[in-house]
């Protein structure tokens, strides 16, 4: 038998699992409609009735635990991801940063919640196969919090790039601290003594000019000092896949703004743009439409 076709993923993943192989495993929480009586039904099983679409809009309340909630959605999202289906939800009913909560104290706001999600579909590489987590996230362009979502990629790819950066500078220059300290031909004290050992003192300098830490740089001479004539740094590099790009956040997800008739009207006319509170409906913030539209320009293709 050769493949000559891949269909929707969910469908290729589950459907027929049960009929063709027998596999089933424990319910999770799926449900699907019994053709004899015409009513939903919960599975009893993972794959004897699977859920075969590829395509979720979920929607999202203001609301912490509760179902319907935050904490539920992510569990919604999982149970899509985990059989290779994919979700979408605008964000925007969640409150800003700085919002007043009800038990007293601040929201933590859009992004901290988003940054869980983003996690949660990180870790769970859709049906567990062949792709990633499909997730979309929108929020609207009046949301408190809009120019930080819409920066959010923006400044992990930057952070990612100083990741990469400083690795390697890190590697290098520490290595030639080592390196200097074996040069030196005189006695083995004198070596790791930068006033005696004038390679070692412009190794140092060379590593302070670079930003590297002083703290790192007492270790390599603590370590040579034991005996060690190098040291192994982690070096990174800008590959989607990488270690580097999965220490950062913002990387699951297609983020995408909600924009309305008004506000390309206040982006034409270069006038003020009003984010509003979710508690109360008041204004949170006054800001520039179009300078808000030059973000979106400069984030989309950064």
């Amino acid at each position: 038998a050769t493949q000559r076709a891949a269909p929707n993923s969910p469908q290729w993943f589950n459907t027929g699992l049960h009929w063709a192989y027998g596999i089933d495993g424990p319910s999770q929480g799926h449900f699907y409609v019994d053709y004899k009586s015409g009513k939903l039904t919960k599975s009893t099983g993972a794959y004897e009735h699977p859920q075969p679409h590829a395509c979720f809009i979920q929607s999202v309340s203001d609301d912490l635990v509760n179902e319907g909630g935050i904490m539920d959605l992510w569990v919604r999202e999982a149970r899509l991801f985990k059989y290779g289906s994919g979700t979408g939800t605008n964000f925007s009913s969640l409150r800003g940063s700085g919002e007043a909560l009800s038990g007293g104290g601040q929201s933590s706001g859009l992004m901290g919640f988003l940054k869980i999600g983003d996690r949660a579909a990180g870790a769970i590489k859709s049906g567990g196969t062949t792709r990633r987590a499909a997730k979309m996230v929108i929020c609207d362009a009046d949301h408190p919090d809009i120019e930080e979502f819409i920066n959010w990629k923006v400044r992990e790819e930057q952070k990612v790039a100083s990741i990469v950066a400083g690795s390697k500078m890190h590697e290098a220059r520490l290595n030639e601290i080592f390196g200097a300290i074996r040069a030196w031909d005189g006695s083995s004290e004198d070596a790791i003594d930068p006033v005696k050992n004038a390679q070692l003192k412009a190794a140092i300098r060379a590593a302070k000019k670079m930003s590297i830490p002083e703290t790192y740089v007492k270790r390599v001479l603590d370590y040579a000092k034991q005996g060690y004539a190098s040291i192994e740094f982690p070096t990174y590099d800008t590959d989607w896949d990488s270690e580097a790009y999965a220490s950062v956040s913002g990387q699951n997800s297609n983020n995408s703004i909600r924009v309305t008739d008004a506000f390309l009207k206040a982006v034409e006319n270069d006038a003020d743009w009003e984010l509003i509170r979710r508690t109360d409906g008041k204004v949170a913030k006054t800001i520039k439409a179009r300078a808000l539209w030059e973000d979106v320009g400069h984030a989309a293709w950064s």
